[in-house]
């Protein structure tokens, strides 16, 4: 089924708001002289500070423009964050410093629907039935900005590129220059490029005594070789690393090696996992948690995940694991 279907026949982006800018009145009791700080949340980067203001006699006010809906945090003093969009339009805000995540935003359409996706995701236990209610949002309210941050942070691994691409052309001149089109553009583009029968793509990184590496130094060099995308922090690779040891260890000598690349932000963890699962082949890492290049220049949007590349480090599989991927190997190098 494809769920982006609806590009094509919603012809008309929605009308475009003629409200100059936002403005964004809040009561907060009790709080006189409290910093409010407001800050947009941008794809692929750190947050950044748009608005600030002071709480005089339990009240705040900001005002600004935004060129399109941004998904926002609030920061009352310490407490925080409030996520919620802000559009050009009035809205007011209730804080409650008790349970911040509890404040209620008025005014926006926009993050009423952020608020009503928020609270069925909250209501859903299964993953799979979390997967399918994003479809049917994402299908049911195609040209949102809210949208376009749930195909981005969550979607995008469950839907082929060409629908990808379909759902990102969908946004009107301005409103594509937001950093969620941008980014879901150009993971259409990096899943292009990794697709099964295409060359690797290289990354640069640092082993565990620090030294530069990459995996130009080990792929298409005549041995079957796995990429396997983990963490030390990722309690199903941590279960799973005894049955990766045996599948390597009946393989290796045969022209099977692996790549371990770690999406760890601590290289101690990193390091002292590798010690503790006796994980035996090569290793690298950024350090960038889901920052790192790996993730990015192969789209991994949940790990562990891996990559299978041929003796001339072709593109043969993706997301084998356990016994799919010993069945596999033994397809390739049992003989």
């Amino acid at each position: 089924m494809r769920f982006f279907i609806w590009i094509i026949i919603a012809a008309c982006a929605l009308p475009a708001c003629t409200h100059q800018g936002y403005t964004i009145e809040g009561k907060l009791a009790d709080a006189n002289g409290m910093k409010i700080v407001l800050m947009k949340v941008v794809a692929n980067s750190d947050p950044v500070r748009i608005d600030s203001c002071i709480v005089k006699r339990g009240k705040f006010k900001m005002k600004g423009s935004v060129e399109f809906p941004e998904y926002c945090l609030l920061y009352a003093g310490d407490n925080g964050p409030l996520k919620f969009f802000v559009e050009n339009t009035e809205m007011s805000i209730s804080i409650d410093l008790s349970n911040i995540h509890e404040s209620i935003v008025v005014g926006s359409v926009e993050n009423d629907l952020f608020v009503e996706f928020e609270n069925k995701m909250a209501e859903l236990d299964e993953r799979e039935h979390r997967i399918e209610y994003m479809k049917l949002f994402a299908a049911e309210n195609p040209k949102s900005m809210v949208t376009a941050m749930i195909v981005n942070n969550s979607l995008s691994y469950y839907i082929p590129p060409e629908e990808l691409e379909l759902f990102a052309n969908g946004f009107d001149e301005l409103s594509s220059q937001s950093s969620w089109v941008q980014s879901i553009l150009e993971k259409v583009e990096i899943v292009k490029r990794i697709e099964i029968g295409r060359p690797f793509v290289d990354l640069k990184m640092f082993d565990t005594e620090d030294n530069e590496t990459a995996l130009l130094d080990y792929a298409g060099k005549g041995n079957y070789l796995l990429i396997d995308f983990w963490a030390s922090w990722c309690a199903p690779c941590r279960v799973a690393n005894p049955r990766m040891v045996e599948i390597y260890e009946k393989y290796k000598d045969k022209g099977f090696e692996i790549i371990g690349v770690s999406f760890d932000r601590d290289k101690t963890e990193w390091t002292n996992a590798i010690e503790a699962d006796s994980l035996p082949w090569r290793h690298m890492s950024d350090l960038k948690y889901w920052q790192s290049e790996g993730a990015r220049l192969y789209s991994v949007n949940m790990i562990r995940h891996t990559v299978l590349l041929d003796p001339d480090g072709i593109i043969i599989d993706k997301g084998l694991r356990n016994d799919a991927l010993d069945e596999k190997l033994e397809e390739l190098l049992v003989f």
